[in-house]
């Protein structure tokens, strides 16, 4: 009987340990999606606030253009203050942030107003990204901190997928507000699922938070050949899918005569091949390392991108192999991805929060930049984006010279 009674105790206790374990990785998810379902869920409510408060085309566009450059802003706010403060705390006020922003949005009656809470709610939903990153790192160690981070990616990319039919669903029985509404209800779930997390933090109590040593700390950073080297492959990778987001609606039609209908599958198809890539490199990661998985990752993107811009100029006649290569550039994406962060954050481990923070607004403030530049130089041809994808695909992989030459741990 005793024996029984340790087993059932041992059960439980195993148990309850899986129970936590699936629910922190739900929180992490949730927390890493924060810019992404701010953006995904509300694109189909775009045109109705557009005739609702009276505004142009262009202005409702830049309702995500100040959404970015907040989400890049914040970033450097929230991260070191974590590595002052705890993860916790912090993460817990800029989820409140971000549930207060989104009420403030459904109220707007304004463009300006709208612009105004819009850039808000990106500074508060950088908290998720940033802190999640800092926290993988807190609680994991190399290899095996990228392949959480690989997992978390993996799970984070079905969100695009479904996020801009679920806002279109709401559409369907409701006004645009409720958009905005949706998304402070996914911050209050959040919170409640932030209530029972654990700190994974160690903070010092000598060092004061002050803008010297936050500078100086982002100093290190920038002037850290590795850290740069993983940079450039992580942002350029990324602002090489922000190029293909911001001219596929538009190449789609004028190119393939495929209807602007269908975007969401050529989106899909984005997302797949990221999300495939991101959950193989979970695998790989253990076996070959985290440097090694992610040279493999450029080189895939590299061929792919030259591959396009190859077939660019006839791009109608080969149209199935160019959806198969923009897949394959993403699953390259997805392989590089979580490798090149982690990679960068692991190399100042006191300070996660801060690295993480110049890693995401490096990362974001690019991708918006390229995604801009992309749009601008678009003449309704396929040639402009493909000749981009292949810059970012050309300098992702340049990052390699200045990465460490042994295999990271």
């Amino acid at each position: 009987m005793p024996s029984g009674g340790t087993a059932g105790q041992h059960s439980e206790l195993t148990n309850r340990r899986t129970t936590g374990e699936l629910g922190t990785f739900v929180t992490l998810v949730g927390l890493v999606a924060f810019a992404a379902i701010a953006t995904d869920l509300y694109l189909p409510a775009i045109p109705y606030i557009i005739a609702d408060l009276g505004a142009t085309e262009s202005q409702g566009q830049m309702t995500l253009s100040v959404f970015m450059v907040g989400l890049a802003a914040g970033q450097l706010i929230f991260g070191p203050l974590s590595d002052q403060f705890g993860r916790l705390p912090v993460v817990r006020i800029g989820t409140v942030l971000f549930l207060v922003t989104s009420v403030l949005c459904a109220l707007a009656r304004n463009m300006e107003m709208m612009w105004l809470m819009r850039g808000l709610q990106g500074v508060a939903a950088a908290s998720g990204p940033v802190i999640a990153r800092a926290i993988v790192r807190d609680r994991y160690e190399g290899n095996r901190a990228s392949q959480v981070m690989s997992v978390l990616s993996g799970a984070m990319a079905v969100l695009p997928m479904v996020a801009p039919g679920i806002g279109a669903l709401i559409l369907g029985f409701s006004t645009w507000p409720s958009v905005f509404i949706a998304l402070a209800l996914f911050a209050l779930l959040i919170l409640l699922a932030l209530v029972r997390f654990p700190e994974s933090a160690t903070l010092s109590v000598d060092d004061r938070l002050t803008f010297r040593r936050i500078f100086r700390a982002f100093g290190a950073m920038l002037s850290s050949r590795p850290f740069l080297g993983y940079q450039m492959a992580g942002s350029f990778s990324f602002a090489a899918l922000f190029c293909y987001l911001s001219t596929v609606a538009y190449f789609l039609p004028d190119v393939f005569d495929v209807p602007t209908s269908l975007f969401g599958y050529a989106f899909a198809l984005t997302v797949f091949g990221f999300m495939t890539g991101s959950l193989v490199n979970a695998s790989l990661v253990m076996r070959y390392g985290m440097d090694i998985t992610l040279r493999a990752g450029l080189v895939i993107s590299l061929a792919s991108a030259a591959g396009i811009t190859l077939l660019a100029p006839a791009a109608k006649q080969y149209m199935p192999t160019l959806a198969f290569l923009s897949s394959t550039f993403f699953f390259g994406v997805g392989l590089t991805a979580a490798n090149a962060s982690m990679g960068a954050i692991s190399l100042f481990r006191s300070q996660a929060g801060a690295a993480s923070a110049v890693y995401g607004f490096t990362h974001a403030l690019l991708a918006s930049l390229v995604g801009a530049l992309a749009g601008g130089l678009y003449a309704g041809r396929l040639l402009e984006p493909a000749l981009i994808l292949l810059a970012c695909s050309l300098l992702a992989i340049g990052g390699l010279w200045l990465m460490p030459r042994g295999e990271s741990a």
